[in-house]
């Protein structure tokens, strides 16, 4: 239980990191013209895109900023001001902007901090001064700072300059610093903007979207009221993933206290994603008053690339979600050893010739140039009458660790049943003989949470899986040291790869998260998520992790359910999460 005084710590603790503008004391939420329009928009296109705003319920929700991106301005007069692109906005800027005000929504606008913007208009590096005091003249609410053509100098130094102007000139506007994370500003850039870019550009795919999340928790603890962490734009509803993955995009974004821009079509939004960005549940724990950013709390591989999944000796097992992981097969062709259910290949994690290297599935590269091992990291002799596995990068045996029976490495070649292998070609299992344990891959799940105002948690359970949770023994690569550990027994029949030190199998570990953050009621939010790309997992978030005592009852609510669960004791377990998808909660504790 967060104590009262505790929240007012937290409170007084984030305030401490944002500009002293008196803006941004929640991550700003609005439409911004670039991942849609580009440079081809109109004011009429504008003013639509207003309307649909109000009218669909957006703006009711909290989607208040109206941001131009680039290509607004053209050229700079005689007296060196900013001037719009009459193609553009035949009547100038101050109709749109008037429109927007009168709609009682706020106006947004781009520059850059060098000498022009990314698509080659003027920039406003040299004109900081004369840019603020145009842009307050015209009403403008919100300035977005990118980062093109500079003079070489480095952002803390030219962002500062244009903070300074603005403030200067009176008028609140909200200052967005977009120099895409390159100098890391999350270290610098609270008392320069109220948001700051923690990546580069976001792309409409799973792959990007869950590789910026992951770069923007490095820095949960620089975020608070009055400066986000920015890990860009909502691309929803673009085309580039199903709604189940748009789902885990906002859900994440949500958690992590990010800005909720919207960064697509509003005119052409079918009803499925407007659904998604009118959630009032989700939203709130967005904008709740704490404003700590929910981070990762409970990691299962996902520290590897989201192509990649960690490997390691489990019991083997006919539970459909583990036995899915424990399949291989073998091409004598290329000499690949491939996880039978999405096809990726085990992989010498890294093309050197260390021992005790990790072993990891990844995809498939044969013969790729660009690869420094040239394929040979992926390339095995399997030799089943004397039960072992060769790798062809470094002639070193598949081998589980004679102290820790968890791990597997390579290693030299020792005649002990660490190093045979019993592969059984009818199930796909690849068992170790001395330990009978089977290779496995790793899972990835997280969960997210933060607290809420009424005492209450926000959870977000995600899963970023392919599989499942469970004690895993870690599988590595060792010199070859003649025992039972790198003796392998594979069943060609059911594709078990058993161990035969340990008895157990080599398995494809699952890929889940939990991710989890306090609300300013108490509660926590929390994010379980699923990251594999092929199967389906339960994930369990223990009050424990969210740093309750064990014997605590609390309620949990399912935020896109939007249905209450029930009341749990000590911990609670999720049905079934889909790949890519997530289960977002509100666990509050009850006294």
């Amino acid at each position: 239980m967060i104590s009262r005084r505790l929240l007012l710590i937290f409170i007084l603790v984030n305030l401490s990191y944002g500009l002293n503008n008196g803006l941004g004391k929640t991550p700003q939420m609005g439409w911004n013209s670039w991942y849609n329009f580009r440079c081809n928009y109109t004011e009429k296109m504008i003013q639509e895109t207003v309307d649909i705003i109000i009218n669909s319920g957006l703006a009711a929700a909290g989607y208040e900023y109206i941001n131009l991106d680039d290509c607004w301005q053209i050229s700079r007069d005689g007296n060196d001001t900013i001037q719009v692109d009459r193609k553009v906005f035949p009547s100038g800027i101050h109709p749109i902007i008037d429109y927007v005000h009168s709609r009682k929504l706020k106006f947004g606008l781009y520059s850059d901090a060098g000498y022009m913007t990314c698509a080659g208009r003027p920039g406003s590096l040299g004109y900081e001064i004369k840019d603020a005091n145009t842009y307050a003249s015209w009403g403008v609410d919100y300035l977005k700072y990118d980062n093109c053509h500079t003079d070489g100098t480095k952002p803390e130094v030219r962002y500062p300059v244009m903070r300074d102007a603005l403030n200067a000139t009176g008028r609140p506007i909200f200052y967005s610093l977009c120099e895409w994370g390159v100098d890391t500003p999350a270290l610098w850039a609270a008392d320069v903007g109220n948001s700051w870019r923690t990546t580069g550009d976001i792309l409409d795919s799973w792959d990007s979207m869950i590789s910026t999340i992951d770069i923007n928790n490095q820095f949960a603890d620089k975020a608070g009221p009055g400066g986000w962490n920015d890990p860009d734009m909502l691309r929803i509803g673009n085309g580039g993933m199903t709604d189940t993955e748009y789902i885990s995009y906002f859900s994440l974004w949500a958690i992590s206290k990010a800005p909720l821009l919207i960064g697509g079509d509003v005119i052409k939004m079918n009803q499925s994603t407007r659904n998604i960005y009118l959630n009032s549940e989700v939203i709130a724990i967005n904008q709740d008053p704490l404003g700590v950013q929910g981070k990762k709390i409970l990691v299962s591989s996902s520290q590897l690339s989201n192509a990649s999944s960690m490997v390691f000796m489990r019991n083997c097992s006919s539970i459909k979600t583990i036995e899915q992981r424990q399949k291989w097969i073998y091409d004598p062709h290329d000499s690949r050893i491939r996880l039978e259910v999405d096809g990726k290949c085990l992989t010498i994690e890294k093309s050197n010739s260390d021992d005790l290297i990790n072993l990891i599935t990844t995809s498939c590269y044969i013969d790729y140039s660009k690869e420094s091992c040239q394929g040979k990291n992926q390339q095995w002799t399997v030799n089943t009458n004397e039960q072992t596995i060769l790798s062809q990068f470094n002639g070193k045996y598949l081998t589980v660790d004679n102290q820790n029976k968890y791990i597997v490495s390579v290693s030299s070649y020792n005649e002990r049943e660490s190093q045979k292998w019993i592969w059984n070609q009818t199930d796909g299992l690849l068992k170790n003989t001395d330990n009978g344990q089977c290779l496995t891959v790793e899972q990835n799940i997280e969960i997210w949470a933060g607290p809420l105002s009424d005492g209450s948690q926000a959870v977000l359970l995600l899963s970023r899986n392919s599989t499942t949770t469970e004690h895993k023994l870690i599988v590595s690569v060792s010199s070859c040291n003649e025992r039972e550990s790198q003796t392998w027994i594979w069943n060609q029949t059911d594709g078990l790869l058993k161990n035969t030190d340990n008895g157990q199998c080599l398995t494809v570990e699952q890929n889940i998260e939990i991710w989890a953050g306090p609300l300013s009621d108490g509660s926590q939010a929390v994010l379980l998520l699923n990251r594999n790309s092929t199967t389906t997992e339960v994930i369990t978030v223990k009050w424990t992790d969210l740093g309750w005592p064990t014997n605590q009852w609390a309620h949990v609510r399912d935020l896109w359910a939007r249905q209450d669960l029930g009341m749990f004791f000590s911990s609670y377990t999720s049905p079934n999460i889909e790949r890519h998808a997530v289960q977002m909660l509100k666990i509050t504790p009850i006294h």
